[in-house]
């Protein structure tokens, strides 16, 4: 039997997306549940696919707690439906207290309704899975732009809670590292070294390799913490 990661993932929506997602996600060796109303969604799922199926509404807290929510580290609400994906995003995070939770843009024009919320959410279905993945799995610091011959690179941050309301001038490694841009509820800014964070928000940096370790280790005792 393969070792499985602890703390599950839960994917809430069996459509193209998330097949793709839970796909991605079970060959990391991840304990994951897929969620879907229809049965006949799971058929989307690889043969090789080891990962739980959980039939059930994705607002029924019950189907939820089948899924493994009140263990899980991360949800994913990928259904075709934007209400759905809204409230139970709102569950997780708001009665669960799921660390990691993400929610599909299924008709863009509703993006500012994700905004108010708060909700980290991602609109474009061909980029979507993979980007949903990462910030499931990997919420600490990513490389998604590299610069000469590496030397310096942009890095993408995962606000941590013990890092909210801190100052950028405070994290950041003076002559080392740069923040280029601020998300947050799905909207960037180009925030200024007096900018004041939030948990959760997504930042952007430019970041040399001295400048990136320290960062690591920054956010490595802010986890530990």
């Amino acid at each position: 039997m393969r070792p499985y990661k602890l703390d599950p993932i839960i994917v809430v929506g069996c459509g193209r997306v998330g097949a793709e997602l839970a796909i991605s996600i079970d060959r990391q060796h991840h304990a994951l549940a897929v969620m879907d109303a229809n049965p006949r969604a799971f058929d989307r799922l690889s043969p090789e696919f080891k990962g739980r199926t959980v039939q059930g509404d994705a607002l029924d807290q019950d189907a939820l707690r089948r899924a493994g929510i009140e263990q899980a580290r991360g949800l994913a609400a990928v259904t075709s439906s934007d209400s759905a994906n809204i409230i139970t995003a709102r569950i997780a995070r708001d009665i669960f207290h799921v660390e990691h939770v993400v929610a599909r843009v299924y008709e863009p024009q509703r993006m500012p309704i994700y905004e108010r919320l708060g909700l980290q959410a991602i609109a474009s279905s061909s980029w979507g899975a993979t980007r949903i993945e990462q910030l499931l799995l990997h919420p600490g610091l990513q490389s998604v732009y590299s610069a000469g011959n590496g030397e310096v690179q942009i890095y993408e941050i995962t606000v941590p809670e013990r890092w909210n309301g801190r100052r950028l001038s405070d994290l950041l490694p003076a002559g080392e590292a740069l923040a280029v841009a601020l998300a947050r509820g799905g909207r960037a800014v180009l925030p200024g070294a007096a900018s004041e964070i939030q948990a959760h928000d997504i930042l952007q940096v430019s970041a040399s390799s001295a400048g990136a370790a320290e960062l690591r280790r920054l956010l490595n005792e802010a986890r530990k913490g």
